[in-house]
Order: structure tokens, then sequence, then C-alpha cells
């Protein structure tokens, strides 16, 4: 019950359905103990008076009666029992997910996606078959063998209490079996996790594996995760094997048992022929309900592994929250300063480094910063982080990839918290932000865009699904998506694919740029956002956007010193730490990194045109 014990605050709230379906069970297993009562009475009436037509058609018709009466009991079990359930199960499943959806970023950089998903079907699925079939199996055994020990007792106790001596022998089969299948269970559902997200993983990323000409590697490598499947499948097979066969023998044990000690006491004359017949009857009677109880024990072991597994997820506390003393409504209007802000490195960097590299989604890792590049404090991506972004005016964020210029522009939305410093917004220090609102006044692009599969409207809409027609085509001609629109079949309301599979990665961008204007956010941030446009559309969608960031306070990361020429202020990160900062005349003037990295675009530009 270790891990069970966490499905308890949800069965509670449906205890009047599991009290009806006990009652239930228990107006079964009375009646499904009294019909051999009826049956011993039938025999002995034959041994002693023969045949008396009468007699037979009144103990048919009440033994007829008791299972139609009987049936209705079951009935109502069932709908009881397993109805609720279904209740249960539907309200952990919410709870899961609802939990999922708050949990940050750093659970989900750890976390593998097909693992998640085979917790919110497989895993709550077995502990669904144990609240359902499982109780109404066990609720059903438990009743009719303690009915059915009892009248045994009361017709031969030296017989019965022989019978009653062996059952034990099940409970110790249960214990040293049920032990091992759980913990092989368990092993089962982590490997289920890991071939569900091997196959995501490769559904998602076909683009890639295709262009690397790596589908046999993949296979293989599927087959072998497979093949572990399989051979722990087939662990829990046998296990599961012996307790069944283990079961019949000593079911077949009692009943020779029963034949050789009853038949004595029938021949000596302690015991009736009708009474022999009686316990002959209820061991076939018993024999269902002690499978039952060894399928149970199987759901048991299923469900306390799967529950663990669940809980894991229920009871893991986001690191980011709303402050509980947050005021609940806050206009933010968008002045941002960063106060000696410190990132470590353990923790940092593993966001930034996938959307650097992701082509599908499987996270690709770049190796870390050559020790030339990082921080002079080992240990930490950036230290002593300050500057201050007026409200309504743009800063360029400049640097070497890796250098730290997503994850410290993920501060702001608070995907983390700075290991040291402070971010604030008009004043206050995000931390004391509703997150909710926090994040509701911030657009931001990032360079990885992912897109739902719905139609295009619907990804433009995320951030506000209310907004009018006119807002939508104000959003898409400001991406420059509407230079597009005509390729699409049926406009913005087409529907495409998987994470945006069917478009290409600057009609992506697009699209992402476009949901974040129609968000007519107080802050707005274009992480290398234009990465996958080129130039001319580039110049294009920066046009547009000037009159959107002259109305709030933007952040600009890009890769282009085209795209950032225009910031109000630009900063160069090197070495964990702001090398130079100024405007884009000044920093050219400087003759540093800014004007190095400048000098080589324009060479660039130059050799691409000839």
């Amino acid at each position: 019950m270790e891990h069970l014990r966490h499905v308890l605050p949800f069965v509670a709230r449906y205890r009047k359905r599991l009290l009806l379906g006990l009652l239930c069970a228990a107006g079964s297993a009375a009646l499904t103990a009294l019909i051999p009562q009826i049956l011993r009475t039938v025999v002995d009436e034959l041994n002693a008076h023969g045949v008396v037509a009468a007699d037979l058609i009144r103990a048919g018709g009440l033994m007829l009666l008791f299972a139609l009466v009987d049936s209705l009991f079951r009935f109502g079990q069932r709908r009881f029992v397993a109805g609720g359930a279904y209740l249960v199960e539907y309200d952990i499943r919410g709870a899961l997910f609802r939990r999922l959806l708050t949990l940050d970023q750093g659970f989900y950089g750890n976390a593998h996606t097909g693992d998640l998903m085979t917790r919110v079907t497989n895993d709550l699925s077995a502990v669904r078959q144990f609240l359902g079939p499982g109780i109404n199996s066990l609720m059903t055994a438990v009743l009719f063998i303690s009915t059915a020990g009892t009248l045994l007792v009361r017709t031969n106790g030296t017989l019965a209490l022989l019978v009653l001596a062996l059952l034990p022998i099940i409970t110790l089969l249960f214990v040293t079996i049920g032990g091992r299948m759980q913990r092989i269970f368990r092993s089962v559902q982590d490997q289920f996790g890991d071939i569900s997200t091997r196959a995501q993983e490769n559904f998602s990323g076909i683009r890639t594996i295709k262009a690397y000409a790596q589908e046999e590697d993949e296979i293989r490598v599927f087959l072998e995760e497979n093949e572990r499947y399989r051979a722990q499948n087939v662990r829990y097979v046998l296990l599961s094997g012996l307790l069944w066969p283990a079961i019949a023998v000593v079911m077949g044990l009692i009943s020779a048992l029963v034949l050789l000690v009853g038949g004595r006491f029938v021949a000596s004359g302690t015991m009736t022929l009708g009474d022999l017949v009686l316990f002959n009857t209820y061991l076939a009677l018993l024999s269902w309900p002690m499978v039952n109880l060894g399928w149970t024990v199987n759901l048991y072991q299923q469900a306390s592994a799967s529950m663990g597994r669940i809980a894991e997820v229920l009871h893991r506390q986001p690191a980011i929250t709303s402050p509980a003393e947050a005021p609940a409504q806050l206009a933010i209007g968008g002045a941002i300063e960063f106060r000696n802000v410190g990132i470590r490195f353990d923790h940092a960097l593993a966001a930034e480094h996938r959307t650097l590299t992701a082509t599908g989604s499987r996270p690709t890792i770049e190796e870390p910063p050559s020790h030339a590049d990082r921080p002079a404090a080992e240990g930490w991506v950036l230290r002593h982080i300050s500057f201050t972004v007026p409200r309504g005016s743009s800063l360029a964020i400049v640097g070497a990839t890796g250098v730290g210029k997503t994850t410290l522009v993920n501060l702001l939305a608070r995907v983390r918290d700075p290991d040291e410093g402070q971010v604030l917004i008009d004043g206050h220090d995000i931390r004391t932000l509703p997150l909710d609102e926090l994040r509701h006044a911030i657009g931001y692009v990032p360079q990885d865009t992912f897109l739902f599969s719905v139609p295009l409207r619907e990804n433009v809409t995320f951030g506000r699904p209310d907004a009018s027609q006119a807002d939508v085509d104000r959003a898409a001609e400001i991406a420059r998506l509407s230079n597009d629109l005509n390729q699409f079949p049926d406009g913005l309301d087409t529907l495409i694919g998987e994470r945006g599979v069917t478009l290409s990665g600057g009609q992506k961008q697009r699209t992402a740029i476009a949901r974040a204007v129609l968000r007519d956010p107080a802050i707005l941030v274009l992480d290398d956002a234009l990465s996958s446009v080129d130039t001319h559309t580039a110049a294009q969608i920066l046009a547009g956007l000037r009159d959107v960031m002259q109305e709030r306070t933007s952040i600009i990361i890009a890769q282009r010193i085209a795209t950032v020429k225009d910031a109000d202020r630009v900063i160069v990160l090197h070495n964990g730490q702001i090398a130079e900062r100024g405007t884009h005349r000044e920093l050219v003037q400087q003759g540093g990194r800014y004007a190095a990295m400048y000098r080589r675009e324009l060479l660039e530009a130059e050799l691409t045109e000839e």
C-alpha cells in the first residue's frame, strides 16, 4: 500500500459509490453461498425418499430465483465499483495534466516525453484496472470465502479446518511471487516509456533522420530497446505463469483431501452424502474466487508500481511559482532592470543548447563553451550582469553561440530564476509579481519555434483566441506571413502538420512573430527569431516591427548585426560578462568585438554579391 496510498484521496470522493458496491457484493456472496445449501438438502432428500417431482421443482425454482437476484446484485456491484474507478481515473488524469502544465522547464529538461505519456496512459490504466475489476474481484472473493468458510465450519469443523489451513499457502505464494512481479512490472513500464520516447522522437525528427541516412541505425537502436522490453515482459510472464499453476496445484490438493477425508466421514456415518456434495460444490465455487485473488494480486502489483510513477509527478513541486502575497491584478509597463545578475553553469544552459541546435524534437545538446569562452569564475555562465531597458526602448544582445543569451532573457519570464542578483520590471523584483500576469506581459519568439497541429489561424491566435480578423491580418502583415498565405490551400485556415512540419523554417518563425505581435505585450523578446528568414524578408519584418517596438520594450537577440543595428542600445556578452555596451555607431567606432563582427558580416555580404 506504500504507493497506492496516494490514490486514497481520489477514492475518498466516491466512498458512497464504493459502499453501495460493497453492499451489492455482500448480497451476491450471500446468495451464491445459499445455492449449495439448497443442493445439499435436495441430495439428502433424494437419498432418503427418492425422487419427488414437486420437491425438485420447488428447489429448482428457488435456485433460479436466487440466481436472478444474484445477477442483479452483481450488476449493481459492477456499476458502482467499476463506474467509480472510471471517475477516479478521470480525476487523476486531470490532476496529472494540471500538474504537468505547472511544472518548470527544469523538470522537462530531465524528463522524456514518451515516459510522461506512458504515465498518463498505461500507468493510469493499470491503476483503474485495479480499482475497477480488481476491487470487484477482491470484494467477491473475500466475502464469498468468508461466507463459505463459515458455512463449511458449521457443516463439518474438522474437514473445514483442514481446508482452511491450506489457504495460507496461497497467501505465501502471493507474498513470495507478487513482490518480485511488482519490481519487474516497474521496469517493464520504465522500458515502455523509453520505447515510446524513441518512437516519438523518430517520428518528429524524421526529416533529420532521412537527411543523414540514419534509418538503419535508428531501426537497430529501436530493436535493441524493443528486445529489452520483450525480455522484461517475458520475465514478468514467467512469474505470472508460475503463480497460476501453483494456485491450481493447491486447489487440486484441497479437492483430493476433501474426497479422501470426506469419503471416510460418509462411510462412518458422521457426515451425510449431501454434506460431502456441499463441500465439493463449495470447493468448485471457491476455485474461481481463489483464481480471482491471484489475478487481483497481479493487478495490485501493477497498480502499485504504476501509482508510484504517477505520484512522482503529482507530488513534484514546481521550482517557479507565484508568491503567496502577489497582487491579483498588476499593470506592467515594461521598464526592465538586471541588477548584478549571476547564473550558474550546472543547470543553466541545457535549454539554450537544445534550442540552438534542435532540428527536430530530439534535443541535441552542444558542447559547452571552451575554457577560453567560459566565465572567469568557474561554475558561472554569467555573472555581474547589470543593465536597464527603459520602457518603450529597445536593447540588442549579441555574442558567440552558447554564451548565455537565451538563458539571460529566459529570466524575464521566470523560466528559471537567477542564482544571484535581481531582475526587476517597473522597479519590482519579478519574483514578487504574479506569474500569470508577468508572462502575459511578455511576447516571446524563440529561435526553435513550436507550432501545434491545428489550423494556422489557431497558432497565430494562440495567446489571444478572441482577436478580431483585423488584428489577425495586421499581425500577419507585420510578420510578412501574409506574403505566403496564397501558397496555402485554405489561407490562415490551412491545417498544418505536427510541430508545423509542413511549413518552412522561415514560415514557422514568421508565424511565431505574428503570434507574439497579436498578443500586444508590454515586452517583446525576439530570440534570434529571424535566423531562418532571408535578409530581404528580415528587413521587411524589421520595418514592420519598428512601429510595434516603438510602443513597447523590446529585447532582440541576433547573430546578424543588420538585425540589431537600429536598437537603442546594444550589449555584447563575452566570457560570462558584458564586454561592450552602447549604440551601434558607438560600438563600431570603439573597434572591439562588435566592430569585428560587423566587419565580418560586411565582408560576407560583399562575397555573396560577387
